[in-house]
């Protein structure tokens, strides 16, 4: 009930007001224009009563009140609106809205493993065209016919964290974690939680997660951003898996891998760390042993160790996307080699390792038109680091202060910085 693109629309005289009808006669918008004038309630009225409007006022009032929604300047305001009821085809969920959480309630991570959960983009509902129930009566107080169509009011349904794509006619979730409807019936993410330590466990999380206390021998995979506060430690075995960004103070013997950015804090230990966004350290951050590698651009602090701990920081194409295919490989392989052949995974599995490898080599195409690539290092590099940047790789032998690495026609450059 919101088609305002194909709409009739009527003005005052001096055309400071301007009133939409919708294009099925569901409801009006009256938009009030910036000018030097006080709006007279009165002429608004008259025009109102000019263009015969005699039903739907004290919904669309209602509306309003209950959604918030004020009078802006230059901006459609909802005067009238039919009291209709759409029949069941206006929404599909494509959830299912009885094993949602209940938004109010606090849950502690073991709690969600039985709820709906979604991930970033996918799909909650499509939206459809319904028919109105007959007996209804439009703004005009036209009663309408039971094959009446419709048009949606998305803006109705549409809650926190979701958003509506016009082009497939659907909305979907702008976060991953845990769909839910409110008590208007719009449809609903719930996506940030906060754990204490999380040890000894395997676990898949929706959401963007903030873990107040320890990580350690655990193997996780988060669909979200991870901010970790405390230690992250001998999580090396399956490793931390983030569909997102990371905030770390410590790390030492694990694996980190995020589809966003990472942010080290503080020091990072014997680690493997790999993003397809830009990784950097703050003041101070001292990363030592492993390897870490970006996909777009290392900026640290200190590198590498003075006992000569072998380092290895890396500028890599899509190293997350890398991860994911060789994950996803290793259970095609082990799916095959079953005693008990599952057709149904072995397909689903092919079918993402095509999705991934295809993704894989539209980043190839983008790093051959990008010159952007640069390891920078604010402070000390210590020798029997390695620094990479795509094919060219270079071994530091002497310890160097605050340089920048970038890559010329021989190969990789470095350029020592004079500190002020």
């Amino acid at each position: 009930m919101n088609d305002l693109t194909e709409g009739k629309i009527y003005t005052n005289a001096d055309k400071t007001l301007y009133l939409t009808i919708s294009k099925d006669n569901l409801s009006a918008y009256l938009t009030l224009k910036d000018n030097s004038n006080m709006i007279d309630e009165k002429e608004i009225s008259s025009l109102i009563n000019s263009v015969g409007i005699k039903n739907g006022i004290e919904e669309a009032l209602e509306y309003n009140h209950e959604n918030r929604v004020v009078k802006e300047l230059d901006k459609p305001f909802l005067i009238a609106r039919a009291s209709t009821q759409v029949d069941s085809s206006g929404i599909s969920y494509k959830f299912d809205t009885e094993s949602c959480i209940k938004v109010d309630e606090h849950y502690e991570m073991e709690d969600l493993y039985n709820f709906e959960k979604i991930e970033k983009d996918q799909i909650l509902a499509d939206v459809s065209n319904g028919n109105i129930q007959a007996g209804r009566k439009d703004i005009f107080n036209i009663e309408l016919s039971a094959e009446h169509e419709a048009h949606m009011n998305v803006e109705e349904f549409l809650g926190k964290s979701v958003y509506y794509s016009k082009e497939t006619n659907q909305i979907l979730s702008s976060k991953s974690g845990y769909p839910y409807l409110d008590q208007n019936n719009k449809i609903c993410v719930r996506s940030d939680f906060l754990s204490q330590d999380i040890q000894n466990t395997v676990k898949t999380i929706y959401g963007n997660t903030t873990i107040d206390g320890v990580i350690s021998n655990s193997s996780l995979e988060i669909f979200g951003d991870l901010w970790s506060k405390g230690h992250i430690s001998n999580c090396m075995q399956g490793g931390i898996i983030v569909h997102g960004d990371v905030i770390m103070d410590y790390a030492e013997d694990s694996k980190i891998f995020a589809t966003g950015r990472i942010t080290i804090n503080k020091n990072a230990r014997n680690c493997l760390i790999y993003a397809n966004g830009i990784i950097e350290a703050e003041k101070n951050c001292s990363i030592s042993g492993g390897v870490i590698q970006s996909g777009e651009q290392l900026k640290v602090f200190s590198l590498g160790s003075p006992l000569q701990i072998l380092t290895e920081a890396e500028i890599a194409i899509a190293p997350f996307l890398k991860e994911q295919i060789r994950l996803n490989n290793t259970k095609l392989i082990q799916a095959r080699a079953a005693s008990e052949t599952d057709e149904a995974l072995i397909a689903t599995l092919a079918e993402q390792l095509r999705e991934l490898q295809t993704e894989f080599d539209d980043e190839i195409e983008k790093t051959h038109n990008s010159h952007s690539h640069q390891i920078t290092i604010t402070e000390k590099v210590y020798p029997n680091t390695n620094l990479r940047i795509l094919k060219d790789i270079l071994n530091v032998s002497e310890e160097k202060d605050n340089i920048t690495v970038t890559v010329n026609d021989t190969g990789l450059e470095i350029n020592e910085v004079d500190k002020l």
